[in-house]
């Protein structure tokens, strides 16, 4: 929640992470799980670390689950048991 004593600049990086992790959600909604990498491709206006700090976000919220691959890092899907409940 943003406040009035807060920075400008914090409101804007909430919102923009906020926007972020929508647009992740999004792109997942395909069915298809994807890597960071693969995620950050989709999205060329945001770096890597916003990408990782927001899938970070979701998966602590249980959003969206990660999966660690062999010589492929993780994949990131959703959350499909938390969708159906």
């Amino acid at each position: 929640m943003s406040t009035d004593t807060e920075p400008v600049s914090a409101r804007v990086t909430e919102r923009r992470q906020t926007s972020v992790e929508r647009r992740i959600l999004t792109s997942l909604q395909a069915g298809e799980s994807r890597t960071i990498e693969q995620l950050t491709a989709s999205l060329p206006d945001v770096s890597w670390s916003q990408v990782f700090l927001a899938i970070d976000r979701l998966s602590r919220s249980g959003q969206v689950v990660l999966r660690k691959v062999s010589g492929q890092g993780y994949l990131v899907s959703l959350n499909r048991t938390r969708l159906d409940a």
